[in-house]
């Protein structure tokens, strides 16, 4: 890959660990796989330089950018320039790739693989629509050959309309705020460990993982009392088949023997194994809920 477009904005770089910026908002906010919350304070206090310089999917997305913004420029008779706004107060940076004030409209631009991350887009779109006062942005999807080449198809490219969403908006500057918490504790105290960061300026999150870890404790025992009163109902259920007792009563409970029987039940796996199309057919999604998972510590 040749001839591909490596300097560095200013924009972006220069005084970076000032400001919060929209690549920021994903690994404050947990959704990004590469970076934790922890580390990129490590950065921006400067307990550890950053190591990331660019890669080739990142002197791409500089190739592409200017290409895809004139190409919607030309179709839609938009006029989309790059801006940057800063928020001082907040410690906030926005680099956006497009904003047309006229229609009120944020565009931003993203080359991508073959499974595009949504979640990580729209957040940073979201820090962008509250910094520009705007409701609306576009989301330009542009999904990358495997040569890199950097020609522009049009074929490659989509668009997605991103509305902005009051709540979401709040979460991010809740976060951010958070964040910058963290680091002026963090600046005082540079060895501290990740959890102590992370519990710092945020006391709902550490009251409510201790009131979690408490009745673990509890639901650990119960479980163990559980395996004794199942243990209990077995000798009991064997000493009434020894005598031959159908009903027994003490002051608190009435207790009934049940007499072995039959019960009938839908064996999916056989079914999956012996007729899978047909299987597959009546398969239904559904969407889960967002949970924690806990795991008890071995002592």
């Amino acid at each position: 890959m040749n001839n591909l477009l490596t300097q560095a904005d200013d924009n972006v770089t220069k005084k970076r660990n000032m400001y919060c910026g929209g690549s920021d908002v994903p690994t404050i906010l947990g959704l990004n796989k590469y970076k934790t919350q922890f580390e990129l304070a490590q950065e921006k206090t400067g307990i550890k330089p950053s190591e990331f310089k660019g890669n080739e999917y990142t002197q791409f997305g500089n190739a592409l950018e200017p290409q895809i913004r004139d190409y919607i420029n030309g179709v839609n008779e938009t006029l989309f320039v790059e801006k940057t706004i800063i928020d001082e107060e907040k410690n906030i940076r926005s680099n956006v790739d497009g904003f047309d004030a006229d229609y009120g409209l944020l565009l931003e631009i993203k080359t991508h693989g073959k499974n595009p991350t949504l979640k990580v887009y729209e957040s940073q779109m979201h820090l962008y629509m509250w910094h520009l006062d705007i409701k609306h942005a576009w989301l330009a999807l542009y999904e990358r050959p495997d040569d890199f080449d950097t020609e522009f198809d049009a074929e490659r490219l989509q668009i997605k309309e991103i509305n902005r969403d009051e709540e979401y908006v709040q979460k991010i500057l809740d976060a951010i705020e958070t964040f910058w918490i963290r680091c002026e504790a963090l600046k005082d105290n540079p060895k501290m460990t990740e959890q102590e960061f992370l519990d710092y300026g945020q006391n709902d999150v550490a009251v409510f993982a201790n009131q979690v870890s408490k009745l673990e404790m509890k639901l650990a025992g119960f479980k163990e009392l559980e395996k004794q009163y199942e243990k209990a109902r077995k000798d009991l259920h064997d000493a009434m088949e020894a005598y031959d007792i159908k009903k027994y009563e003490t002051d608190v409970v009435t207790i009934t023997r049940v007499l072995p029987g039959e019960k009938r039940q839908f064996d999916s796996k056989t079914f999956k194994a012996d007729y899978p199309e047909l299987s597959e057919r009546y398969q239904k999604v559904s969407k889960t809920k967002g949970s924690v998972r806990i795991k008890v510590k071995e002592a």
